[in-house]
């Protein structure tokens, strides 16, 4: 009996741990794709909520481009998945307007971007952005299906595309197995 609680139970935290998932996603940027810059930095991060009827909330928090020089700006973030029917942005951000631009982003393979601001309205270090998405059905992008676009480096060429990591399927095995080795270790406690 005590083995089927076990079982129970870490089927319900994992129903409510993947199920929270599905609805909620940060994104950290910095692993480069294209262009010129470090390899890796840590430049951004991205929150994603579901709020329903294919209606989506983005924020992204610049957070630091002094490695990319003074003149460094974040100008958009392509997207390989669904094209919203519309985008509004939240006001008191660090950009005064975010809009769409279909078919474009780094090698062809993203389906469109995020415009964040135009001209002299550029997101800057420390300067969050949020906007909401209408129209985007109910899945998440994975990661690797976003690319923020950092223009204006002190880098050849002067603009590079930087991803959030794709987890290895390592990481995934490494979770499971601690989760096991959890269960093993609680079901041992209660046997003595």
């Amino acid at each position: 009996m005590t083995l089927r609680k076990l079982v129970i139970s870490m089927i319900a935290t994992s129903a409510i741990v993947f199920g929270s998932a599905v609805q909620a996603a940060t994104y950290s940027f910095g692993t480069l794709l294209s262009g010129g810059g470090p390899s890796s930095v840590h430049l951004a991060d991205l929150d994603i909520n579901n709020l329903g009827s294919g209606h989506w909330s983005f924020s992204l928090y610049n957070i630091d481009l002094s490695v990319f020089g003074s003149r460094a700006f974040i100008g958009s973030m392509a997207v390989d998945g669904a094209t919203p029917s519309s985008v509004t942005t939240v006001a008191g951000g660090g950009v005064n307007s975010v809009g769409t631009n279909p078919g474009s982003g780094p090698g062809g393979s993203f389906d469109f971007r995020y415009v964040l601001g135009g001209g002299s309205d550029r997101l800057k270090t420390a300067e969050t952005i949020s906007w909401d998405a209408f129209g985007l059905g109910s899945s998440l992008p994975i990661n690797g299906d976003l690319a923020l676009h950092v223009q204006g480096t002190s880098f050849s060429p002067n603009s590079a595309w930087y991803v959030s990591p794709v987890p290895e399927p390592e990481t995934y095995a490494m979770m499971l197995i601690g989760l096991c080795l959890i269960g093993f270790s609680i079901r041992k406690q209660k046997v003595r």
